[in-house]
């Protein structure tokens, strides 16, 4: 199979394998998440031997998490102990409620933007560009796709219509749904 055929959300951190000293990746799980996102990349990852740490990003520091289809997740630890180390990638699953707790935690925002100052991989999936990156303005500069019924909060400039879609100038990747997230 030709390199640019490999899938497109572990395909960025499989390639410059080489490069990184220890590719890590963070994802972040709120109430509300998607499931199918979080746990098919987790998978997908963890079994390409990429290293991955969840983290919940509750307030009150719950690790267990219901997802949006009601699936319970435990995340591994809380943002807040994890916030200071450094991930070759963040990946936001999708799911309304989750993105918009995303959102909604300024500890998320700021640790994408550090991630992304450091030239380090966003994974945004469904609703996440718009409700999050978007509502942000965390990638003036990044085209980007996302679920469809959410496209229009996604500057028309930077509006891609693609079912998975990576910016490789500013390292970011989406999708539009849980079929695209594998």
């Amino acid at each position: 199979m030709a390199d640019n055929m490999l899938n497109p959300i572990i395909y960025p951190l499989i390639k410059p394998r080489e490069a990184l000293i220890s590719p890590t990746v963070l994802v972040f799980l709120a109430h509300g998440s998607e499931e199918i996102q979080a746990v098919t990349v987790i998978d997908l990852l963890t079994r390409t031997e990429i290293p991955v740490t969840t983290a919940s990003t509750t307030d009150n520091g719950e690790l267990v998490l219901t997802c949006s289809r009601g699936v319970k997740i435990v995340a591994d630890t809380q943002l807040v102990n994890i916030i200071e180390q450094d991930f070759a990638a963040i990946v936001l699953p999708g799911g309304l409620k989750g993105a918009e707790a995303f959102r909604d935690n300024p500890l998320i925002i700021e640790k994408i933007r550090q991630s992304h100052h450091q030239g380090k991989i966003i994974a945004a999936l469904c609703a996440v560009p718009a409700i999050v990156l978007e509502h942000h303005s965390l990638f003036p500069m990044g085209n980007m796709t996302g679920y469809p019924a959410l496209q229009s909060k996604i500057a028309s400039h930077k509006r891609v219509d693609c079912r998975v879609y990576y910016d490789e100038r500013v390292k970011l990747l989406n999708s539009q749904g849980p079929c695209h997230s594998y």
